[in-house]
């Protein structure tokens, strides 16, 4: 079976966006491979292979959610279109964003917001 999911990242609002990425890097050893907006509204640090955690202003939480799990996909087409094929509503429908990103969106049945995505 061919996989159709690569990792995922969780979003956490942060009161001080550039504090909160020289922390992570800093302290934790993160490196920060992402930085949108001027000033920086949404910031993704990594580490190693597998740890992805994405930094939304506060200022921006109006325009990013930040209680959302972000699902990296490989092909988001095809996991669309599974999801489909499942019955499952889709919140919010293929969207191409300017950073970069083209995603979808579900709800679970307890209101957790589940983005799937792919870069383009």
């Amino acid at each position: 079976m061919e996989k159709k999911l690569s990792h995922f990242a969780v979003q956490f609002p942060v009161v001080d966006i550039d504090r909160a990425i020289n922390w992570y890097t800093d302290k934790l050893g993160f490196e920060c491979t992402f930085r949108w907006g001027s000033p920086v509204e949404y910031a993704v640090l990594k580490r190693d292979e597998a740890v992805s955690i994405h930094l939304v202003s506060e200022e921006a939480t109006a325009l990013i959610d930040p209680r959302v799990i972000y699902v990296f996909c490989y092909n988001v087409d095809e996991v669309y279109k599974e999801f489909k094929e499942k019955g499952v509503d889709i919140a919010r429908e293929i969207t191409a964003h300017e950073y970069g990103m083209r995603d979808f969106e579900v709800i679970d049945p307890s209101g957790h917001k589940l983005v799937f995505g792919t870069g383009e």
